[in-house]
């Protein structure tokens, strides 16, 4: 069965300008993705804010674009959804290249098994995962959620991948032209990290940049509510 995939992605990035539509190898990364996802069997539908669908249509090979909510991404992927007639999808970042098919494939099989209404990945490793997205089963509105384990026992980390900064352009061009493209299994992206330790160093600055940007925004948010709690 080709399990849909929905490619979520937007014309704009604020960290790396228009990242969707630079080269990876011989294709624009959002080509690169809809390839993945075809090679590794799935159905790829590329999901993008109302006004960016001329933007992605003139870059990829993908039939099926769909726009939806310009602000709210579950509400995007719901719409998308609902559009194809589709209960069962999983929801891909565009500018995660390397994603794990069968860490896909485990998450479609989970959310129909336990009927669970979405499953994420597992966020223990230090990094985050970047190694799948979000699979949703609209059959089971009500049926409560749950992570997905990342492979911690085999490799020391799953090395993030998604592209948010020019280093990581830069490491996922190179992990690209070592293993072969798209084509290249997971398990070959992380023996390649385990062979090569300080291959995540290219990157890991920014790894650590990005953690602490959301700490602030946590506390952030919890001094707001303090402060609200505080007048009232």
């Amino acid at each position: 069965m080709n399990w849909p995939c929905f490619i979520l992605a937007r014309r704009k990035s604020e960290r790396l300008a228009f990242k969707h539509f630079l080269m990876l190898g011989d294709m624009p990364m959002i080509e690169f993705v809809v390839k993945r996802c075809e090679f590794f069997g799935f159905k790829p539908f590329i999901c993008v804010p109302k006004g960016d669908y001329d933007t992605f249509n003139e870059r990829t090979s993908c039939l099926d674009i769909f726009e939806g909510d310009p602000d709210n991404v579950e509400a995007r992927v719901i719409e998308c959804a609902h559009h194809y007639r589709i209960k069962i999808f999983h929801a891909l970042d565009a500018d995660d290249p390397f994603f794990d098919p069968f860490a896909v494939l485990d998450s479609f099989n989970a959310s129909q098994t336990n009927r669970l209404w979405r499953i994420t990945p597992s966020y223990h490793s230090r990094a985050g995962s970047g190694r799948m997205g979000t699979t949703y089963n609209l059959t089971s509105p009500s049926g409560g959620d749950r992570n997905l384990l990342d492979a911690l026992g085999t490799y020391p980390w799953p090395q993030r991948l998604t592209v948010d900064y020019p280093e990581d352009l830069c490491l996922v061009r190179m992990v690209a032209e070592t293993l072969g493209g798209y084509m290249a299994p997971r398990t070959a992206v992380d023996e390649l990290f385990v062979k090569n330790p300080d291959l995540h160093k290219i990157n890991w600055f920014r790894n650590a940049e990005w953690k602490a940007h959301q700490d602030d925004e946590r506390r952030a948010r919890f001094r707001e509510e303090v402060r609200q709690q505080a007048g009232d």
